[in-house]
C-alpha cells in the first residue's frame, strides 16, 4: 500500500481527506505544516514497532517520517484497574530544526460533556458555530456535545485538568497534564481544544504540548494521566477553586 497516499480509504468525515481511526493519536501540531491537509500518513497510518512490553505496559515506535522527519513513540502504562498513563515522544531525525508540538487527539462517541476548569471562563472559537454547546458555568467552561453541530474552540487550560463525561450517564474521565507555564507557547495558541464533527455523532477532546523549534536529532515528550471516577470520588478532587461542586453539575 502508498502509505503517502490514503485517500482510497474511507474517513469519518467528508470534509477530511484522509481517515480518521478513532481512539486517540499522536498527531504534530500545527497542522498548518501538514501536506494537503493531511497528517503526516508514516506517523497516522503506518506500523509502529513493539520496542516493549509487559502486563502493564507497551512501547510502540514509528518508523521516520519522510517527509517531517519526525518519528513518535508511544508508551502505554496500566497503573491501576481505573488509571493509565500515555507518554509521547517525538524526535527530530532530520538535518534541520522544525517546530514541533505533540497533538493528542482522542475521538470520543457522542453524546458526551469535555470541560475545563478555569478563574476567568472563556472559550475561543476556531471554526464552526459552538452556539447552544459551548457555555461558561461560574468558573469552568463545559462542552456539551449532544447533536452533530460543527464547531471547534480552544480552551485555557490552567491547572492541567480536564473531565469527560462519556454518554449521558456514563463514568467521569479525567485527563491531568502538567500546568501551562507564564513563556508556553502552543501550535495552536491553546493547551486544549474541543471539536464536535457535524457529520457524525462523534467529537474531540485535544491536549498540546508546548510547541518548540526542535533541533536535529531532539526529542519531545508529553504525559497524560487517566483516571475513571465515579462521581464520589470527583467530588473529592481539590482542584483550588471554591465551586467545585458547580463545576460537576454541570458535568452531569
Amino acid at each position: 500500500m502508498d502509505d503517502t497516499r490514503l485517500t482510497d480509504l474511507p474517513t469519518r468525515s467528508p470534509q477530511f481527506g484522509f481517515p480518521l481511526w478513532g481512539g486517540e493519536k499522536t498527531w504534530i501540531a500545527p497542522d498548518a505544516s501538514w501536506v494537503n491537509g493531511a497528517p503526516f500518513p508514516v506517523l497516522d497510518s503506518d506500523s509502529y514497532q513493539v520496542t516493549s512490553r509487559s502486563s502493564t505496559h507497551v512501547d510502540m515506535t514509528s518508523t521516520v517520517c519522510p517527509i517531517s522527519h519526525l518519528s513518535v513513540s508511544r508508551r502505554i502504562t496500566l497503573t491501576s484497574a481505573k488509571s493509565w498513563d500515555i507518554e509521547h515522544v517525538v524526535a527530530n531525525r532530520g538535518l534541520s530544526a522544525r517546530l514541533t508540538g505533540i497533538w493528542s487527539v482522542m475521538m470520543l462517541n457522542t453524546p458526551a460533556k469535555i470541560g475545563v476548569e478555569m478563574e476567568n471562563p472563556a472559550f475561543f472559537n476556531v471554526f464552526g458555530s459552538a452556539e447552544g454547546m459551548a457555555t461558561t458555568h461560574g468558573s469552568s467552561v463545559v462542552a456539551d456535545c449532544r447533536k452533530q453541530q460543527e464547531f471547534k474552540i480552544g480552551l485555557r487550560n490552567p491547572n492541567g485538568r480536564t473531565l469527560v463525561r462519556c454518554g449521558t450517564d456514563g463514568p467521569l474521565l479525567m485527563c491531568s497534564v502538567s500546568e501551562p507555564q507564564r513563556d508556553d507557547q502552543f501550535a495552536h495558541h491553546y493547551p486544549f481544544e474541543v471539536f464536535n464533527s457535524g457529520d457524525y455523532a462523534y467529537c474531540e477532546a485535544e491536549w498540546h504540548s508546548p510547541a518548540r523549534d526542535l533541533a536535529p536529532n531532539e526529542t519531545l515528550s508529553f504525559r497524560q494521566k487517566f483516571l475513571v471516577l465515579s462521581d464520589d470520588d470527583a467530588s473529592q478532587i481539590r482542584t483550588g477553586l471554591t465551586n467545585n461542586k458547580e463545576f460537576l453539575s454541570c458535568m452531569s
